[in-house]
Formats: C-alpha cells, structure tokens, sequence
C-alpha cells in the first residue's frame, strides 16, 4: 500500500519527494478506503496551499471495489469509471461548498491525494464543549446549541445551494447524485436491513411470527409517509464523524454516496447521530432553527415548523432502525463489533420518536418493537 502513495507521489511531485515522504496510517473505520497521511520534505520550493501535509485516500485495488458503495443504492454499479467521490466533489465545488481539495486521481493505482483537513472532527467540537462546562446539561445548552447551528446553516445552505443551480445561468456539471434517489425500494429495504439483521439476525429467523405482516404493513405505510417529504441533495451521513474543522471552518468530507432523498434526511443524521446523544429538548429547538433558517433561504418546506418535526420524527424512525440493523450487518459480516455500542442508542431514538406520532399505526409499531426488541427497554 506505501509503495502505491509513493509511486502516486512521483507522479505528482517527483521521484525524491515520494521517496522522502513520511506516511503515517490513518486506518479507515467502517470505510473499504484507507486513509494515510503525507508529510512531505520541508524544502525551501513551496508546496501549494503552503501545507507539508496530505491525505491520501487508498481504494481496493479491484477496480469494480474502488466504485461500489457501502451503502444501497438505488442507481446500481456507477455508469463511468469515474469514482462518486470524484463526481460529487466536482458537483459540490460548483456549488461553491467546502469540501477538501483533490491533487491527484490516478484510478490505475487507487489512490486519491487530497488537502489535509488536519485531525478535528464535529465531534471534537462536541467533546471540547462537554469537557469545559463538566458535561453539566443546562450549562452546556447554550454553547451546544450554537455549535450545532453552524452545522445546520452548511447543511441549508448545501439544500439552498442546489435549489439554485436550476436558475443560474451557468450549466452545473451532471452528477450520479442527482441521477439517483431515495425511491421506494431503497427506502424500504433499509428497513428491511433492520428486519434481517437487528431481530432475525439476532434473535432467530420466526422470532416475529405473524406479527411479521404487521410489521411489513408499517413499514410500507413509514415509506409512502416519506415519499411525500419535498426531495432535494442529500449528503446522507451528514454527522459529526463526517465533519471536518479547519481554521474556523467547516468541511464536508463524506458525500460519495450523495443522492436526490427527503429534505429531513441529513438533519437526522445530524442531530440523531450514532456517536453523539443530544437531550431531546435540544434536538426539538435545533429542529426548529433548522425550520427559521430554511424559510430564510427559501426553502419552501419549512413554512410548516410543525410540519418539520413530524417530517423529522418519521425520518428519524427509518434512519435509526436502519443503523440498528446496519450496526449488526457490520459485526457480522465485516467482523468489526466495535459499532455494536451504538444499537441501543439507535432504537431509544425510534422508542422517543415514535412518543412523538400519536398515529395508531406507529402505535402499534411501538407495541411490536416493545415486545420483540429487547433494547427498547434500554434507558
């Protein structure tokens, strides 16, 4: 793997300069990508951007690997050989958003060489936060909560920067996200992800019985609910993980699986995300200055902010069953429990939404999970 970011290196600088770098690996996560970190030589020629550093992202070397998604997808296998990542960044950078730089693509090696981000996370921001005011709820909500709306206001503002491009007089460049979507099928097997892997997986193949047709019948009426939600770019796993910060500004780092998909979607990964709980009474206030901040941009969704968090709390129980499902898939399938933590917190998101939907369907979703998850009586 070194000798592939040094050949890339030669390529991009020169064969001494590839030669001299220091590699530091990053690891990946839950990622098929590698990440490593260039130091180049500190010589007196000047690098661009005036930084010794890079990242270098290293795909597998199956090239059919290199474009396939982690995720599902309604679009199927990428029609070019050109990477999502690769597609989207171009489409982002049009938008004017802020993504990282790309060097280097050469999908011969596969190797991408990227501006360095440095090592700050959203989630860093969090932590820093919760450390200086002793984790204490009510003295953190203030600074918690301005935190979080400069995440929002990128995330309108990557909603208000696609709204837009139709009206430009500049033709943006065709993109695989916008030539896919969250569609019925894909909706519904992300639940069915939850099915499969999060009860059958768990606790045996009949553990529902003939409340399975119940719970297909639920399922089917959650994601015609969210067909109806107004469509627009969604980054999909738009969280605190996926969040760069860099000399006072954020960075948006994970987007290759970028697709057309209900306007909720990214502000529930955001504020119902995996590694960060938030009380719910600042998960409600957050919604609703996601709602102010969307009519500002003229979004024409957020008129409703009643509306808004009923879209939230049932995107909410599609995303999270299907990261309790995903959480399991990974275990048992990658061989990487370390995401098995997360479970429990992933179904008391599903257990707080659906208290908030007084419809007699998701009550009896609740009765099902109530009897047949057992983290549902996880506090």
């Amino acid at each position: 793997m070194e000798a592939r970011i040094r050949k890339a290196l030669s390529s991009l600088f020169d064969e001494n300069i590839a030669q001299e770098a220091r590699l530091d690996n990053l690891g990946g996560h839950a990622s098929l990508r590698i990440y490593w970190r260039i130091h180049l030589p500190q010589t007196d020629q000047g690098w661009p951007r005036d930084e010794y550093t890079r990242i270098a992202m290293v795909l597998p070397e199956d090239r059919l690997a290199q474009l396939k998604s982690d995720e599902g997808s309604s679009a199927g296998a990428p029609s070019s050989d050109e990477l999502p990542f690769v597609d989207v960044h171009r489409y982002l950078s049009f938008l004017k958003l802020p993504v990282p730089q790309i060097d280097l693509v050469d999908m011969d090696l596969g190797i991408l060489i990227l501006e360095d981000l440095g090592d700050e996370l959203f989630e860093h921001l969090y932590l820093d936060i919760k450390e200086d005011f002793n984790a204490s709820p009510a003295d953190m909500r203030i600074p918690t909560e301005q935190l979080y709306h400069r995440a929002i206001n990128l995330m309108v503002d990557v909603q208000r920067s696609f709204k837009q491009d139709h009206y430009d007089e500049v033709t943006p460049p065709e993109t695989i996200a916008t030539k896919r979507s969250f569609d019925r099928e894909l909706l519904r097997w992300e639940l069915e992800h939850y099915t499969e892997w999060g009860l059958q997986a768990q606790y045996g193949e009949d553990v529902l019985g003939e409340h399975k047709a119940t719970l297909d019948r639920i399922f089917d009426h959650l994601t015609e609910e969210l067909l109806e939600i107004p469509q627009t770019l969604v980054l999909r796993d738009y969280q605190s993980r996926n969040i760069m910060h860099k000399a006072g500004k954020l960075y948006l780092i994970d987007f290759q699986d970028a697709l057309i998909g209900p306007a909720i979607y990214d502000l529930v990964a955001l504020l119902r995300d995996s590694y960060i709980q938030l009380p719910y009474v600042t998960v409600h206030r957050l919604v609703d200055h996601y709602a102010r901040q969307g009519v500002a941009a003229g979004l024409s969704w957020c008129d409703d902010s009643a509306e808004v968090q009923r879209m939230f709390n049932l995107q909410t129980i599609q995303r999270k069953l299907k990261d309790a499902g995903r959480f399991v898939y990974i275990d048992r399938v990658k061989n990487n429990s370390s995401f098995l933590q997360y479970y429990k917190p992933s179904i008391a998101y599903v257990r707080q939404a659906l208290e908030m939907l007084d419809d007699d369907i998701y009550m009896e979703l609740s009765d099902i999970l109530a009897e047949f998850e057992p983290a549902w009586h996880h506090e």
